[in-house]
Parts: C-alpha cells; structure tokens; sequence
C-alpha cells in the first residue's frame, strides 16, 4: 500500500529501523521542538492575564512613606540627572544630607531606577502635571509580580508538570498568597520575590545544562537583591544551592509503600531530607577534591553563582560612595536617623510573630503556604537540590528577621518581608497529590487564600493603624503587638463599612496638605492632634473609606480629580487581561491537549 503523501518516507523508514531507544530519542526531539512555540504562548498569555488582573487591583497611588521616597528619587533622576530627594514632607525623615549639599534616600537604588520608564511615560504625555507619574509608578510592582508567575510556570514544566497543572498552580499562587497585594504595593517586596525567583531558575538551569554562563547570571540576578536590602546577601549561599547536583533523584513510585508513606508527614519528610541533604553535601565535597567530574563541576558552578554578586555589590558601594561619599555608608545609620528605634529586637517575639501570631502569621495571610510543608517531602525525593535550597532559603531568611525590631514590616499588609519566599514554596504545590485527603485539604487553602487577598486589596491599609491609635514605632515598643491586635480580623469589619459609604465628615480624598492630589501618599496626623483623637482625624479624609482599587475609588470622584482618563485606562488594562486569556487558549491550542506535557 501506498503510505499517504503527509507522512515522509525517511522518517517513516528511520521509526521501522532504529532501535526502541533511537525512537525514543526522536520523538523526544520533535516534542521539545513543537513545545517551544506552545511555552512561549502561554508564558505571554500568563504575563498578560496577571498583569492585567493586578493592575486592575492595584490602589494606582502611592501607598507607602518608602515608594514616594523611591518615586521622588526616580522623578528627580530623570528631571535633573541625580538621584537626590527634594519632597519637603518625604525628605524630612527618608533622606540624609550627603554629597554636593543634597540630600538622599537611604533606600536602593534598583525600586526607583526600575520605576523610570514609567515615570518618564506620566512625564512625556502629561508634564508639567505630575500625578499620571505618580499613577504609573504605583504600577510599577506589577510587572515583577507577572513575571514572578511567567517563571513558576516554566519552572513547573522544567519540574515535569503537565500544562493544565502548571497554570492551574501558577494561578493559585499569584491569587491566593500574598504576592499579590504585594505585586499591587509601591513597597518593593515583590520585586525582591521575583529577583530570588530568577536566581533560582537560572540555577536550575545551570545544574541541568551543565552551564556556568547560567551560573553566572544567577548569582547575578540574586546580587540584585542587595543593591535593594543589604541582608540578602546572607540567602545568596542558600539561593546557589540549586546550582548543585548530588545523590539519585528517585521516583517515588520506586519507594517502597511504607517508606514512602513515611517520608509524606511533614515531620518526618523534614527530617529525612535535612539528614540525607548533609549526608549527600558531604559525600558531594569529598567526591570533588578527589577527582574530576560532576561533583567537581556541581561545586564550580556554585561558586560561579556566589561570585558573581560582587558585580552587584560594587555597583551597591559606588552608589553608597556617590550619595554620602563612603562605600560602606547608605544612610541608614545617619545621626538624622537616631529617632528610629534599636535594629535588633526580640527574636523569639519576632520569629512567633511571623509564624503563628494573629496579628502577622505567614499562614494566615498566605494559606497555600501550608500546601507547600505538605509537598516540599515528595518534591525533595525528585529534585533534592531544589527542596534543599526552598529550605535553607527559608530558614535563613526567617532567622534573620525574628531578631530585627521591625520584623513584621510596618506599617503594611502582612509579613511583608517573607513574600520572597511564597513562591519558593508554591514550587511544591503540585506534589500534594499523596497527602491523604489532599484534594479536600488545597480546595480549602486555596479558597482561604483568595478570600484573604482580596480583604488585603479591599481597604487603605494605613486605616488599621490610625483606628487602633497606633504610635508610629509601636512594634518595638512592644515585641508582641501582633498577638494583641491583628489587622487581617480587622479588615473584615473594614470591608463591610464600605457598604455605609463615606462619612458626611469626609470632604477631600487624602491628608495631604494638597488635598486635589489624589495619588500621594497619605502622611497621617500631624502633631498637633492628639494619638487618641485619630480615629476622628481621618474620618475627615475619603482615602481610608472608598475601596482601595483605583478604578473603584475614581469612579467615586469627580473627573477632575482624577489622575488619568479613568475610562480609556479601564479599558486598556482590561484588554491586557483578556489578550493574556486569548494567548492561553491559543498556547493550549498548539499545545494540543489541555493535559499535555511540555516537558519529555
């Protein structure tokens, strides 16, 4: 019989000839071949929907002391070449004097530098007014936290997970933990989650590909984070763990049934891969002083990741150097700054406010997280180094802030500063699949998740603070504040007062003392109003009683208080989510099945 004219006779020859593992490998050849164009669909459609979902969510004006720190640095750069603070209400406690008789932020440079394109486009369509900048500024953290999810969801597939299941994951993770009123923020937490993220990837990379190029640009992309906080440096040994290769990545399913049972607890899955990891490290050290080969090359590859951060860190001392003329000095520890309260505060208050208080408990404001202890055993028997790097990450980070007086991050939503760590941990989401009642267990989560980003979305946060007559450094005056006072059970009666509407007494948006400005932050109370009368003072402002999303609280505005044409925005960014949809579909489409494999 003739063979039909779409089929090549090569191939066809080739398919009868070659041995079954010469097969194998073809067909894995044309897989990865017509994955590729299917991956980069769904990565842009994913960037897209997410995007589009936070801009939409966003407060789109500054909500933070810190980002109109950073946006007045980033306004001044483009608008007079320096990097200098000349905000007389910001600079008076967010800058120091330093070179040329100017003054500066004591913040990084990379959340005002990132920032530029944006303010440059407020500037370029809009100048002299300065408030479209301001609006696109507070979008910048969007664009990190959609492509926070971009790279879960290649990590997933490089994890062997089919496609429904990576973006079914990728989802839950960007709108149900708290990246996402982070990735909604002015504060830069999520531009640090997506930067470890990126280390991480790259190292993976690196151990798979057997590249120090990757290597390279890992340890790159995690010095990053040191040009933002100077104690990230100390996850960047954690971060480079990935870069390794060590022991025999079995399968579970050639585990024994009761071993693997065993290794599923969450108590026992933790302590047998901490013993196994040292176990494998140590064999994986000796192996590579011995002689050459994959131990010595996992070795040089991390020490390619950790080495390569000193480019970040001497563009971290030029900037120091350039500001206040010392390449150790950020400002931080000016004398202006002595106001501010000791660093170091009380670790054990620290380390169970972050973990179980109700006031700032990482389980609570980003419940998927439980979902990640119940995986991180089944995933460490696939990918040990990943697990062991999601770990000691973790640990490190956490120990770290439990001993600083500000541990919980305030005045804001949440434990801020574990936000990095939410999608390490979402890496283990799809090994949930052995817990017993596990399908029961992530419905619930997950829906306890959603439910408490949108109440973080729902309010102006600074409203928890000033009704609870809060001092502005409460929390080092008392350790335990969060077992006391909790804003996530606030905010469900700050939620419902919306329906109440504004009170009579509210006649302009925000407190500041240009009241027409609708996109500055707001600053609080001055002093001649007493701590216990701030329950009272900002009845007087609309900002803390319409909702939080910026096309809700505009909608309840007159146009000419608006910042930009609210309808033309609505539309675009609306559009930008249903693109994201289209490009999904059509990325499954190529794809072929919706329960396709990308990865062979």
């Amino acid at each position: 019989m003739t063979p039909p004219l779409t089929e090549d006779p090569l191939q066809a020859s080739m398919a009868t000839d070659l041995p079954t593992l010469g097969r194998t490998q073809l067909d894995l050849r044309r897989t990865s071949s017509s994955a590729t164009p299917a991956k980069g669909w769904l990565s842009m459609g994913i960037f897209f929907l997410v995007l589009g979902v936070y801009a939409l969510s966003s407060p789109g004006r500054i909500d933070s002391v810190d980002g109109q720190a950073r946006f007045d640095v980033s306004y001044n750069w483009l608008t007079t070449g320096k990097p200098i603070i000349r905000d007389p209400w910001i600079g008076s406690f967010a800058s120091a004097p330093g070179r040329y008789g100017f003054r500066y932020s004591f913040y990084g440079a990379p959340g005002s530098v990132f920032a530029m394109p944006l303010v440059w486009l407020g500037l370029y369509t809009s100048a002299p007014n300065i408030q479209p900048s301001l609006f696109l500024f507070s979008l910048t953290s969007t664009f990190f936290g959609a492509g926070i999810a971009v790279i879960l969801f290649l990590l997933y597939l490089e994890l062997g997970t089919t496609i429904r299941d990576a973006i079914l994951w990728t989802l839950v993770s960007s709108f149900t933990t708290l990246v996402w009123p982070a990735s909604t923020s002015t504060l830069d937490n999520a531009q640090n989650a997506f930067f470890v993220l990126a280390a991480i990837y790259c190292g993976f990379l690196a151990a798979k590909q057997k590249s120090a190029v990757y290597s390279v640009l890992g340890g790159f992309l995690g010095g990053v984070l040191i040009l933002y906080q100077e104690y990230f440096v100390l996850i960047v040994p954690a971060l480079a763990l990935v870069t390794l290769q060590w022991g025999s990545n079995q399968h579970p399913a050639s585990l024994p049934a009761e071993e693997d049972a065993r290794k599923d607890s969450i108590v026992t899955s933790f302590a047998f891969a901490v013993e196994q990891t040292f176990r494998d490290l140590k064999a994986l050290i000796s192996t590579a002083f011995e002689k050459q080969g994959e131990a010595r090359s996992s070795c040089l590859r991390y020490c390619f990741f950790v080495g390569a951060i000193s480019v970040d860190v001497a563009l971290a001392m030029a900037y120091n150097s350039f500001r206040f003329g010392s390449f150790l000095g950020s400002g931080k520890f000016h004398p202006e700054q002595h106001f501010h309260p000791p660093l170091l505060g009380n670790p054990l208050a620290g380390f169970l406010t972050l973990l179980v208080s109700p006031g700032k408990s990482v389980f609570l404001y980003s419940p998927p997280l439980i979902l990640g202890l119940f995986g991180i055993g089944a995933l460490w028997r696939r990918r040990p180094e990943l697990a062991a790097t999601i770990a000691a990450t973790s640990v490190t980070l956490v120990l770290f802030l439990s001993c600083i007086s500000f541990a919980g991050g305030d005045w804001c939503w949440g434990p801020r500063y574990l936000t990095p760590l939410l999608p390490l941990w979402a890496l283990c989401f799809p090994f949930l699949t052995k817990v017993k009642n596990g399908r029961k267990l992530a419905i619930a989560v997950i829906s306890a998740g959603l439910l408490v980003q949108l109440l973080g979305l729902s309010v102006e946060n600074q409203r928890f603070f000033f009704e609870k007559s809060l001092k502005t450094f409460f929390w080092a005056e008392d350790p335990w504040v969060y077992f006391k006072h909790s804003a996530l059970y606030s905010r469900i009666g700050e939620t419902l007062s919306l329906f109440q509407g504004v009170p009579p007494t509210a006649h302009v948006f925000n407190s500041l003392p240009i009241p027409n400005w609708t996109t500055y932050v707001s600053l609080g109370p001055t002093r001649d109003v007493p701590l216990s009368q701030t329950p009272l003072w900002l009845r007087n402002f609309q900002v803390y009683f319409l909702p939080r999303p910026w096309p809700l609280w505009m909608a309840s505005l007159k146009d000419s208080l608006h910042p930009v044409n609210l309808h033309l925005w609505l539309e675009g960014v609306l559009g930008l989510a249903m693109l994201g949809v289209g490009l999904i579909v059509l990325g499954l489409k190529k794809a072929g099945a919706h329960g396709a494999n990308l990865q062979p």
